[in-house]
């Protein structure tokens, strides 16, 4: 792989390192140190990428149910997360490496509202309960002495993650590829662990395209992204090909930072049969934005 640059490398250091506390309390243990970083470092914020308010499902995340719209916007969608109860995380210590398995639930209502057209035309909202299970993995190397922030602890390798409803789950992503001036990739496996130093990392702007194969169930398939500024949360919409195949294009956000990119992939039904349970599976990945200034 190429050297990262300076400015690159100082923000995997930082991702590396959290907030750089020190471990000042002497019964603080390595598991505990662990622990406090996984619930601190945005390589692990897999309970902030699914909510979103009702908006268009064709991805125009400037209308929301507040506003008029037009005859033709008949549905529109979005999460409401209500509770992550009993996160599970694992942690298994061997000499200078750790272990880690993360097991996030999520609960909460899937909004559906759509315009009703009849002699009385009319929105009507529908709710239906929202429960999904998503991992990840890590592995945490000891690079030095109990008295360093985290007590030594660096993050070394970590996954994606994998989430699937929970009521029941007929959709199956298979395989994503990326193409951009960066990379041409497939990946076939979100829970694989790669080095923290490998992540994808983009340039601010950098133009993506992405496609995904799935199991060609009816469904629907979107990219979430989310940014420091409003909106905060972007759905882009995948154009449907024959067969199981989505294409979709992204241009990555204009701020250097750690993000997380989640594809959704939803049953048909669940957006447009009222009576249809939540069926979804999710891929998210942990990925750089570097910006495209000189050292």
């Amino acid at each position: 792989m190429k050297r990262l640059p300076l400015f690159l490398s100082l923000i995997v250091l930082f991702a590396l390192t959290g907030c750089s506390k020190k471990s000042t309390n002497s019964e603080q243990t390595d598991e505990g140190t662990i622990r406090e970083f996984i619930f601190d470092s945005d390589w692990f914020k897999l309970t902030n990428h699914f909510e979103g308010e009702a908006v268009s499902d064709s991805g125009d995340t400037s209308t929301t149910a507040g506003k008029v719209l037009c005859d033709t916007l008949t549905v529109l969608w979005g999460r409401k997360i209500t509770d992550h109860p009993d996160p599970q995380v694992t942690i298994e210590i061997t000499g200078d490496s750790a272990f880690v398995s993360w097991t996030i639930n999520t609960v909460g209502w899937f909004h559906i509202i759509k315009w009703v057209s009849s002699d009385s035309s009319h929105w009507v909202h529908i709710k239906k309960p929202l429960s999904e299970t998503a991992n990840l993995y890590a592995i945490f190397k000891r690079r030095g002495e109990v008295n360093l922030p985290h007590r030594g602890w660096e993050l070394n390798k970590i996954s994606g993650a994998e989430g699937t409803s929970d009521s029941v789950c007929t959709v199956e992503i298979l395989s994503i590829n990326i193409q951009s001036s960066s990379y041409d990739t497939t990946i076939t496996n979100p829970l694989e662990l790669f080095d923290i130093t490998d992540v994808l990392t983009f340039e601010t702007g950098e133009e993506v395209k992405i496609t995904v194969e799935t199991t060609g169930e009816p469904a629907k398939l979107f990219l979430h992204v989310f940014t420091h500024l409003w909106p905060w949360h972007f759905r882009i919409p995948f154009q449907k090909e024959e067969g199981g195949t989505f294409i979709g294009t992204w241009k990555v956000q204009r701020i250097p930072a750690v993000k997380f990119a989640v594809f959704d992939l939803l049953r048909h039904e669940t957006i447009y049969d009222d009576s249809y349970p939540y069926d979804s599976n999710g891929w998210l990945f942990p990925y750089l934005v570097k910006s495209t200034v000189s050292n």
